[in-house]
């Protein structure tokens, strides 16, 4: 998996190893504010499951980079790829809820776009509750247009929450569809 630079941070994989430290991880998917949003917060993680699920990530076509701000983890990014139609799903968590609004999560999401497209995507998409401003404001940041929304796809304290989704196109590489044998 590639390590990508920005300004400010470093997106790598971890060096996966038996007992590596995962409690970063595991201090941001039991914190109610990091997962409020997420359906992470219906899941009991531990150093097991999260370990595999990052081994999961090994030889695979899938992506999962460790935000990095001065060597010190603070969130995690992951690329959803769908090979045949040359599209990506992403997700973002910045677990570190003392760095929320400093632009953390559009700087590693607009790295990881311009990846995905230089790697062969054509389309990257997200989603994410209507209630999630803060997400919605990311994917906005890093140019991505609004596409649906589906009614009350969640339950969020007890009451239904719609989801809504948004994609970019890489306009670049976009490949007209032949019709008719033309």
């Amino acid at each position: 998996m590639p390590t990508l630079k920005t300004a400010r941070l470093t997106l790598a994989f971890p060096i996966m190893h038996d007992n590596m430290n995962l409690d970063h991880y595991l201090r941001w998917l039991s914190n109610e504010s990091v997962t409020r949003f997420s359906e992470q917060r219906h899941v009991a993680h531990t150093n097991v499951t999260q370990y595999e699920y990052l081994k999961s990530f090994v030889d695979s076509n899938d992506y999962f980079w460790e935000i990095q701000r001065t060597g010190v983890p603070i969130g995690s990014v992951t690329a959803f790829r769908n090979i045949p139609n040359r599209t990506a799903n992403v997700g973002i968590m910045i677990g570190a809820v003392n760095l929320w609004g400093n632009g953390y999560a559009s700087e590693a999401l607009d790295a990881v776009c311009n990846f995905l497209f230089e790697d062969g995507c054509r389309k990257i998409d997200g989603g994410c509750m209507a209630a999630n401003q803060a997400m919605i404001s990311v994917f906005e940041n890093v140019g991505f247009k609004y596409e649906a929304t589906i009614g009350g796809l969640f339950l969020l304290d007890g009451k239904p929450e719609d989801a809504v989704f948004y994609g970019k196109f890489n306009q670049a590489k976009i490949i007209p569809l032949k019709r008719n044998g033309n």
